[in-house]
């Protein structure tokens, strides 16, 4: 039996340019950070996360070509994913590493790595070749969220940084991610996928200062919490 049904691979192209081009700005965000952090072993986290998200842009690029060879576009996308760049992009330029970390590695990060977690669940069920790549790219983005997590609670440690300020500075991102999320709707829908269960990951993911219902509001999270039931993709 075929890993993907007839007639969804333009859909799933669709969403896998989606995440190609969120590979795509944390490789040029990383490449920027490096300049900005202060210290030696952030700076060679960061430009190994570089070249890590330049080879996953080329991965999902292969994969969209595999699956509709014809050029495919999202075009409600592009829009979200342009403005949430020019924000990022905005706080490289004023030279504030953290508002970096938290729209990179904590927001961008966390809702691919939301995302790939959830592919991964419905592709692995269907003993999908690959795998050991599939693992090691989310291996590599779960460390790319842990690292910023990690990064800023350190600062915030130092008082180099306040939550509110991070509250506040995250309010952007966050709503742009998820326009960008439910932008690509009509894909998700056209597989059988309800957009709002991944926005709902990516959510459980955040640090509790960031969730909507936090209970920990000065405490920083690393990882997903353990407890969350993650349902495999539908078409798989």
């Amino acid at each position: 039996m075929a890993v993907i049904k007839s007639g969804e691979h333009v859909h799933l192209a669709q969403l896998l340019q989606f995440l190609d081009l969120g590979e795509q700005l944390a490789h040029d965000c990383a490449n920027a950070q490096v300049d900005l952090a202060s210290d030696y072993r952030l700076k060679a986290f960061l430009a190994g996360q570089a070249k890590q998200e330049g080879r996953h842009a080329m991965a999902f690029q292969l994969a969209i070509r595999w699956l509709s060879p014809r050029a495919v576009t999202s075009p409600l996308v592009f829009p979200h994913m342009n403005q949430y760049r020019r924000l990022i992009m905005a706080a490289v330029e004023r030279g504030d590493f953290a508002e970096t970390l938290l729209g990179e590695q904590i927001i961008l990060e966390g809702l691919g790595e939301a995302i790939l977690r959830r592919m991964e669940a419905g592709l692995a069920r269907r003993k999908a070749p690959f795998g050991r790549l599939r693992r090691m790219l989310l291996h590599q983005e779960e460390a790319h969220h842990s690292f910023g997590l990690r990064t800023l609670e350190r600062m915030i440690a130092a008082d180099m940084i306040s939550i509110e300020g991070l509250k506040k500075a995250a309010s952007p991102y966050v709503e742009l991610g998820k326009s960008m999320l439910f932008a690509a709707q009509d894909a998700f829908q056209a597989i059988k996928e309800d957009p709002q269960n991944y926005w709902d990951d990516f959510q459980i993911g955040l640090p509790d200062w960031l969730q909507a219902h936090h209970r920990k509001p000065n405490l920083l999270r690393s990882t997903l919490k353990e407890s969350r039931n993650i349902q495999p993709w539908s078409f798989m």
